[in-house]
């Protein structure tokens, strides 16, 4: 792979997610589909529980939503590695938001895999590892 088209997945990728959150905020999740692989697998965080699929993953950004009322999300660090037609990212987002009458202020961190196929990057895999 050249240089400029490393650099070009990579600016692929970094749009992707920002674009990610930013439907995922704005509850636009028919949006978010074109970013997921029909048989992309996440595991629940603190749990075994493995989801499969583009609809499962897509519930569970909407579940958060439907339940908080969120203020303010940044990405304050981003890594992505590329290697052939997969990209693996590690990210550092926080979010603001209220559930209830409690307020929280968090820092996550996440892992998403992608594969290109066809010119196209899509999320094949779903880690999260929630702070403390």
């Amino acid at each position: 792979m050249t240089e400029l088209a490393h650099t070009t997945h990579l600016k692929e990728i970094e749009r992707i997610i920002e674009h990610l959150f930013e439907y995922w905020m704005t509850k636009q999740f028919d949006k978010i589909e074109q970013f997921i692989h029909n048989h992309a697998v996440m595991i629940e965080s603190g749990t075994h529980n493995r989801l499969s699929g583009m609809n499962a993953l897509i519930e569970k950004y909407r579940d958060f939503v439907e339940d908080a009322e969120v203020f303010d999300y940044s990405i304050p660090s981003l890594q992505v590695d590329i290697i052939d037609n997969t990209a693996i990212t590690y990210l550092n987002y926080r979010l603001k938001y209220r559930v209830k009458n409690t307020r929280y202020d968090e820092m996550n961190d996440e892992i998403l895999v992608f594969r290109q196929k066809d010119r196209d990057w899509k999320i094949i895999w779903r880690t999260q590892l929630l702070g403390p």
